[in-house]
């Protein structure tokens, strides 16, 4: 098992080109995983015990990749909380069950923490005002559940409503879009998404550039 933790945060994760790149890293087997940090910024003291028992997971009790981010990250409410994480992984998936055959599959994704107050919704920091003529961003937006609120494993079901504090514009019963997923396990809250986003994932949460 070879991997590479990017231990920096902002454009590592976050920008598109940035991502391609780490992502080619496993494409080309040079490592079976690249983890980075897709935040704005991190905390030492609440990421480094989440990423020591990720590395721990990996490497001493033999997880598989994504298994282990859900088993170090996925359980750590206040690391997730404050910075979502991008992981590029190699796994083996059968083709062939008479053959016994599998194929080398890359995945790239995005582990995160939903969180309307904090202007995450569904782990979305990167969520934008829909008015063209706006694009304000998240932190200057306010979000609120709208209409029923779900709990247990229908949570993701809870529509959204938000308020732009730099234009004013509302929307309301906003759905969360298809691809987003939620995390297995009793820490409700936790999403994942593939990485990066296609330009109709990015237009569906107002980024129109």
């Amino acid at each position: 098992m070879r991997g590479i933790v990017i231990s920096s945060c902002g454009s590592s994760g976050r920008v598109t080109e940035s991502v391609d790149r780490l992502k080619r890293l496993v494409e080309m087997n040079i490592f079976n995983f690249v983890f980075s940090f897709a935040g704005v910024s991190t905390v030492d003291s609440l990421v480094v015990p989440a990423l020591s028992r990720f590395i721990e997971n990996v490497f001493v009790y033999d997880m598989g990749t994504w298994a282990a981010l859900e088993a170090s990250f996925g359980e750590d409410k206040r690391a997730l909380n404050s910075t979502p994480i991008m992981l590029s992984y190699a796994e083996y998936q059968k083709i062939d069950d008479e053959r016994n055959t599998r194929e080398r599959v890359v995945k790239t994704r995005v582990l995160a923490y939903s969180n309307f107050k904090d202007a995450r919704p569904w782990g979305l920091d990167i969520y934008q005002c829909s008015n063209t003529r706006c694009g304000a961003r998240a932190h200057n937006m306010v979000f609120h559940a709208d209409g029923r609120q779900f709990y247990g494993q229908k949570w993701l079901q809870t529509c959204m409503k938000t308020r732009c504090l730099s234009c004013g514009e509302k929307r309301k019963s906003i759905q969360a879009p298809t691809w987003i997923h939620q995390c297995g396990g009793e820490n409700l809250g936790r999403v994942w998404y593939n990485w990066p986003l296609s330009i109709s994932q990015r237009m569906e949460i107002g980024i129109t550039h």
